[in-house]
């Protein structure tokens, strides 16, 4: 206990120190540089692309620029370019029965010499430039694609940072996932007795996803949100809330399962009134 106590905040404060003297890019690539070793010798078995599937379970599209989220031009640029890129990595995949697709099999590592341009990503909880920044914009809309298709949520992280405020979004807040190559993964399974097939395209300034099913699934999935607030935390304002799936059958039966929690902090002003304090 005692080793513990005295080890510990030098520990931390080494850690600390580093992250102040050391570019987070070249943290980074230390990090990264044995995953992208085992990619090239290694590769993850990837599913297989055909065309789509006789009965569409939902479709979604997403605005590449929307008032309020649109960076400078050659980032906005940069940042569409990536997302394109990772669509046309999952563009058809099918996932069979019992299958699972993951993220990082099929768009892989981010890196310039793949085909990535320095978009925006988080730093160290700030927005910078880094290879591939922007996919979240993909990712979000392949979790969207599996929540509402009733798939299985097999690993997903919820963004840390809520960066701007809603605006024209018709989505519960949090109904998105995060991906940073190579840990924080996004992988959905295949629960149904027949195959799925994923669509992700980009036309006419939107990003376009289709999933669709050998036939019918049987039900229609949604989402709800709960408890939705902003919360004073200390010398920060966080952004909470609880998404619900819900379930309805043929027949009409209703259920529901628990999706995700959410805490986020804020980046963008919060009007008084709106925000509790704890």
């Amino acid at each position: 206990m005692s080793t513990e106590l005295v080890h510990r905040p030098r520990l931390d404060d080494v850690r600390r120190r580093v992250r102040e003297r050391v570019p987070f890019s070249w943290r980074l690539a230390v990090r990264r540089a044995p995953h992208h070793l085992l990619w090239r010798v290694a590769p993850p078995r990837t599913l297989p692309v055909g065309p789509p599937l006789t009965e569409v379970v939902c479709e979604r599209t997403s605005p590449l620029r929307r008032p309020g989220t649109t960076y400078e031009l050659p980032v906005q640029a940069a940042k569409e370019h990536n997302v394109a890129t990772a669509a046309r990595a999952l563009h058809g995949r099918t996932i069979r029965p019992g299958e699972v697709l993951s993220w990082h099999a099929h768009v892989g590592p981010p890196t310039l010499a793949r085909g990535f341009a320095l978009g925006p990503e988080l730093h160290d909880g700030r927005v910078a430039l880094g290879a591939g920044g922007g996919l979240c914009q993909v990712a979000n809309l392949l979790y969207w694609l599996a929540v509402h298709g009733g798939m299985l949520m097999m690993e997903r992280h919820r963004h840390d940072l809520d960066l701007f405020p809603d605006d024209q979004r018709d989505v519960p807040f949090g109904l998105g996932a995060t991906v940073f190559w190579p840990r924080r993964d996004l992988v959905v399974g295949n629960p149904h007795p027949v195959s799925l097939h994923v669509s992700m395209e980009v036309a006419d300034g939107l990003l376009v996803g289709r999933l669709t099913a050998e036939g019918p699934l049987g039900a229609h999935w949604g989402v709800r949100e709960v408890d939705h607030r902003f919360v004073r935390r200390g010398d920060t304002i966080r952004r909470e809330n609880r998404l619900v799936r819900w379930r309805n059958d043929l027949s009409g039966t209703m259920s529901e399962e628990a999706l995700a929690e959410h805490s986020a902090r804020v980046a963008y002003a919060v009007a008084p009134e709106l925000v509790e304090d704890r």
